[in-house]
């Protein structure tokens, strides 16, 4: 349990023989006084997104004995949907999102529903997942929740505000359309200007669909349009390129409310063009049309919360060629002292920033590419590429077994051209969206990392020429990298699946997941495993692709994760959520419950 903070004293006057009557009644209802409430306010708990719950009733020597508390069944079932949310947890009120853009509240202590809201008959309803532009399965990873209102971002790229108390739309805004081949699968952002003013901010994703990314703000209060920040900047693109320039935002994005600055990375630079066999398409392999650094793509952003005016960026991918996404969301901490910024894209390198001005707080160095062929050249390569001195978790040559024979490793930055070789990572591989974390007990940063090779060419009119299949499975690990040092603490691999869950802090203890359906909880200093959870034994409960939030109620703690897999990782998709507790902790207050009324009253 938390230790509650420090009651700041007052002067009052109070009769001894009233005082003396008062402290025996405290001797004998000590328990309820001091039993206290933990929210999970936001995405990653604190607006910086850091993850981490700063509590041990849940620890090292206990946590063997975690048990369900409770599960709760969606119904939603849908062959396209993921489950990859994190709860928001406010008051004994969990709000839970399916990856068709359903939500639920409910009783964080029981499970039981309090309302529901659905897209599909409580607003007009969205266009079918067919007709939307939707790469990566069907994805709402959850709420942002404030001023009374549950905020959903849908993927029709439509912006939804709910009654927090009845689940009833109060009002609905565009943010972009299908048309502009633009979609939401990000968590929203509550938050309070210096100013005053109450926003939630959103981005789209859509780059593969020759979308033009952008982050917008809203009037929480009313919807209304504050700001629109575009994320290609027509000087960095060659031509028109721009305008179809990809871009996108997939993470839920930070705020420091001293600084009055919103953060947010985002994904791969992208363009539309009509390649050499006359289809219009769009490739985040291909940069002949797109010469330039391609800002703002593969960069983190600081953006002013009042007016969303740009204060600095720092670009991790120039002129990418590899779909260098950075989907992971950006992480507020304090790093020896000093406000900082972390984020980690599909590079897997691992960058940390002054968060007030951008500048590095870790050694960053722009390394040469390697020699680029003749016949590659109309990819327009960028010469160097920024490189941290720190370890990572991401391999980043493809591993010997994975080659066929006569198949070629691609060094790091390699251009593509014509000839195919097998990169690792590439666009799938390294820090895909599900968030990090940060604990300041340990001053370890968490995260998962794949290993997912792709075999891959492009020639010079745009087309894509055969390649052969690769050897193995996907896989990779969870670990941690001591941010002081800059050295890999601790790794636990994961050998037969990519991994693909969020990672949570609480306490001593680090909380994640894997695609087979397992939920583990480690030692956050030593990654041994101290638990382990298998989904499979709930009904509806599969994959483990979410993320954890942990809260306490009443002076318990439970852990809340959800288990609905995603199609092409899990086995199978289901729609279960199962909170977690210590037997003991639940005893407890049941007993406490079932005491008469009168029961350590003074009369």
């Amino acid at each position: 349990m938390q230790i509650q903070p420090p009651v700041r004293s007052s002067q009052f006057s109070f009769p001894m023989s009233k005082c003396a009557i008062a402290l025996l009644s405290c001797a004998f209802l000590i328990e309820p006084l001091f039993a206290q409430s933990l929210n999970w306010p936001n995405q990653g708990n604190d607006q910086g997104n850091m993850r981490y719950q700063n509590i041990d009733q849940i620890n090292t020597t206990n946590v063997s004995q975690l048990a369900k508390a409770w599960v709760f069944n969606t119904g939603i079932s849908d062959p396209n949907m993921a489950m990859e949310m994190t709860p928001v947890v406010i008051n004994n009120v969990a709000y839970i999102t399916t990856g068709d853009d359903d939500v639920f509240a409910l009783n964080a202590t029981t499970g039981k529903q309090i309302w529901h809201y659905s897209p599909t008959t409580d607003t007009p309803p969205m266009p079918l997942p067919s007709t939307l532009p939707i790469c990566c399965n069907n994805d709402n990873r959850g709420v942002a929740v404030g001023g009374g209102l549950v905020f959903d971002a849908r993927l029709d790229a439509k912006l939804v505000a709910l009654n927090q108390t009845t689940g009833k739309p109060v009002w609905e805004t565009v943010v972009d359309t299908a048309a502009n081949g633009a979609a939401m699968t990000l968590p929203p952002l509550y938050l309070t200007t210096n100013t005053g003013v109450a926003e939630v901010i959103v981005g789209t994703t859509g780059g593969e669909f020759g979308a033009r990314g952008h982050l917008d703000a809203y009037a929480a209060a009313t919807g209304k349009l504050l700001w629109k920040f575009w994320t290609t900047d027509p000087h960095s693109y060659a031509g028109t390129s721009w305008q179809t320039g990809g871009a996108p935002v997939w993470g839920v994005p930070t705020f420091d409310s001293t600084l009055n600055m919103v953060y947010f990375s985002t994904g791969n630079a992208d363009a539309r063009f009509t390649n050499g066999a006359g289809t219009v398409s769009n490739s985040h392999y291909y940069g002949a049309v797109r010469g330039g650094t391609n800002l703002y793509s593969a960069c983190i952003v600081a953006l002013d919360a009042t007016s969303g005016e740009l204060q600095w960026f720092f670009q991790e991918v120039h002129h990418d060629l590899w779909d260098f996404d950075g989907p992971q969301p950006t992480l507020l901490f304090t790093y020896q002292g000093v406000p900082a910024i972390e984020h980690t894209n599909k590079a897997g390198y691992t960058f940390i920033l002054d968060r007030a001005s951008g500048e590095p707080l870790t050694p960053i160095e722009e390394v040469a590419i390697p020699p680029t062929p003749a016949d590659a050249a109309f990819q327009l390569p960028w010469p160097t590429q920024p490189q941290t001195l720190a370890d990572s978790l991401v391999e980043h040559v493809a591993e010997p077994g994975t080659l066929a024979s006569g198949e070629i490793g691609a060094p790091m930055w390699a251009t593509l051209g014509p000839t195919p070789m097998v990169f690792a990572p590439l666009a799938s591989g390294g820090m895909e969206w599900p968030s990090s974390a940060y604990s300041p007990r340990t001053g370890f940063w968490y995260s998962h990392a794949k290993y997912s090779p792709s075999n891959q060419a492009i020639n010079a009119d745009g087309t894509r020429p055969h390649r052969a299949a690769l050897l193995g499975v996907d896989h990779g690990v969870y670990g941690a990298l001591n941010t002081v040092t800059g050295k890999v603490a601790w790794t636990i691999p994961t050998l037969t699946t990519s991994p693909g869950s969020s990672v949570t802090v609480a306490g001593d203890l680090v909380f994640f997941g894997d695609s087979t359906g397992l939920f583990y909880a480690a030692s956050a200093a030593t990654g041994e495993i101290l638990w382990v959870f298998d989904a499979w034994t709930v009904p509806g409960g599969v994959g483990a692709n979410a993320g954890a939030a942990v809260y306490e109620v009443n002076g318990v703690e439970y852990v809340i994760y959800g288990f609905g897999g995603e199609p092409g990782e899990s086995f199978a998709l289901g729609d279960a959520v199962v909170a977690f507790a210590l037997p003991s902790a639940l005893a407890a207050v049941a007993k406490k419950e079932a005491e008469p009324a009168h029961r350590g009253r003074v009369k």
